[in-house]
């Protein structure tokens, strides 16, 4: 955790959070076009969860990238099996941080955001129908299964990018899974995301295969 620059880690948060923010706020610019994809507080919940799952699932891929693929790319790693910790524990730790961090930030992200765009929505009447804020407590159970899900998930492209010690696919695997999840299954728009085994079944995949890349690693010689 000391290695992290978590001054980066806020202004990334930030700039994702914005971002969403703005995109919630062009729904209300044509209120017919949103109205073919969005018609309820209910759907612009999902919305705001995709967008936020999408953002720190990827995020959490550069991460991997920077703590984990890059050093044994470089064999730096080396460096750090030096000390009289078991590589093991090393590798869990770097990987529960991010695990950790990808958790956190997915659920403030969905908590700040919503309320924001609440608040907004009932003050200048951004869509055409309210968004109450009590609904993101209703969802609380909810919210946090599937934030678990998302730390799981978002170690998943650790499996692409350990293969040969690449950055590009480990991100390219996370926008994959992104895409996989999102995509639509029927007419109405349904994705995968809305129903909630899939990610839960993702995250777990994302925790084992998290666990087994990490005995693999122990073992190669540098």
């Amino acid at each position: 955790m000391k290695r992290m620059n978590f001054l980066t880690v806020g202004v990334t948060f930030l700039s994702i959070n914005a971002g969403i923010l703005g995109i919630l706020l062009l729904l209300g610019v044509d209120t017919e076009i949103t109205a073919d994809s969005i018609a309820s507080a209910d759907e612009i919940m999902m919305f705001i969860e995709v967008m936020a799952v999408a953002a720190f699932v990827i995020y959490a891929s550069v991460l991997l990238s920077n703590m984990v693929i890059e050093e044994f790319k470089s064999k730096t790693i080396t460096v750090l099996f030096t000390t009289p910790v078991s590589r093991k524990q090393l590798l869990m730790a770097k990987v529960i941080v991010i695990s950790l961090l990808t958790f956190v930030l997915f659920l403030v992200s969905v908590f700040l955001l919503s309320i924001i765009f609440g608040l907004l929505n009932n003050i200048y009447g951004i869509l055409w129908f309210s968004f109450p804020i009590n609904l993101l407590w209703e969802n609380t159970g909810h919210l946090l299964v599937t934030g678990i899900s998302v730390a799981g998930m978002s170690l998943i492209p650790l499996f692409f990018g350990m293969r040969k010690y690449s950055v590009p696919a480990t991100i390219t695997s996370s926008i994959m899974i992104i895409v996989i999840l999102s995509s639509s299954i029927n007419s109405d728009g349904t994705n995968l995301f809305s129903f909630t085994a899939v990610p839960v079944v993702l995250g777990i995949i994302g925790f084992i295969i998290a666990y087994l890349v990490i005995g693999k690693a122990v073992k190669k010689d540098f």
